[in-house]
């Protein structure tokens, strides 16, 4: 019974993803399933998906990001920043990962050392950064739209190529074994002998690495960057892993499809929305009782995922 309940919890979100899709087919028509439109959902999940693989380690062991895209916007600046300075293409990927990086480590040692909750000592980091991009551009922008936006040939390879990694990562490494064990039960995972807080703060980097190549595609997509940048990427990333199948209290169920099926399915769903013509504001209100809806069925209150350990 368990084996077949387990089959059936790992149906469910491509099952969702079908019927989402098959509904707004249905309501919106060729609007909806038209080339344009699909192209534009697969533009839009792209971020949220490559995030959402990125994070997957962090959430596995029962931790929160809320800074993802304040991490995005600021990363997006100094990249922008270093081009105008240096006129350097490639400098932009290496300046968004190396902000990326360094902003997901500097959460994952305040987490893991200061025993910080993950949901605060995110939160600080998601200001700090919203700070940092507002106080400095001002409301201006800063342009780079004479460089030209890598096509999906490009875009479909880092995400294949990192879909792949993180699968190796869950499934064949120690990175991966033991985040998904300290989800599970972090004082047997301690009394085993597992090095806690290191393999938590890798989870931390492998985030930070996602989101600043998701930055550079983000960037180049867009070819400006403003204060805008990022807004509302953490719960499209949260809620995105959570329909995926991936359980805030951590554990086993952190897999590669969770980021990548619950991706298209809250864009899907948000873009469908907005074609039958719902309001931008009840579009919050149905996410938000969906995400809702998630956690009180999946979240074990048995486990301390958000809270410090």
């Amino acid at each position: 019974m368990a084996k077949i309940k387990a089959n059936l919890s790992a149906l469910l979100p491509g099952a969702g993803l079908v019927v989402v899709f098959a509904v707004f087919s249905l309501l919106g028509g060729a609007r909806f399933y038209g080339a344009k439109n699909l192209q534009l959902i697969l533009n839009q999940s792209y971020t949220v998906m490559l995030v959402g693989l990125g994070v997957t380690l962090i959430y596995a062991h029962g931790g929160i990001d809320f800074s993802v895209g304040a991490v995005l916007a600021l990363s997006e600046m100094v990249a922008a920043m270093a081009y105008k300075k240096a006129g350097v293409p490639a400098i932009l990927i290496i300046v968004t990962v190396l902000a990326a990086v360094a902003c997901s480590l500097i959460t994952g040692v305040i987490t893991v050392k200061l025993r910080i909750p993950p949901f605060i000592s995110s939160l600080c980091m998601q200001f700090t950064c919203r700070g940092v991009v507002n106080t400095v551009l001002q409301n201006k922008t800063i342009g780079v739209t004479e460089l030209a936006a890598p096509g999906w040939g490009p875009k479909l390879a880092v995400l294949v190529v990192f879909a792949l990694a993180v699968f190796i990562l869950l499934t064949y490494t120690k990175v991966g074994k033991y985040n998904k064990a300290i989800g599970e039960n972090i004082r047997a995972a301690r009394s085993s002998g597992i090095n806690v807080d290191f393999y938590r703060i890798v989870a931390y980097l492998v985030g930070g690495f996602a989101i600043g190549v998701a930055a550079y595609f983000d960037l180049l997509r867009n070819g400006v960057m403003s204060t805008n940048v990022g807004y509302g990427l953490e719960m499209n990333v949260i809620t995105a892993l959570v329909l995926g199948g991936l359980s805030l209290s951590g554990g086993y169920s952190a897999t590669v499809r969770s980021a990548i099926l619950g991706s298209l399915i809250i864009v899907i769903m948000t873009n469908g929305l907005m074609i039958v013509g719902v309001p931008t504001a009840y579009i919050g209100i149905v996410q938000g009782a969906i995400f809702l809806l998630v956690i009180l069925f999946t979240y074990k209150r048995d486990k301390l995922g958000l809270l410090p350990r």
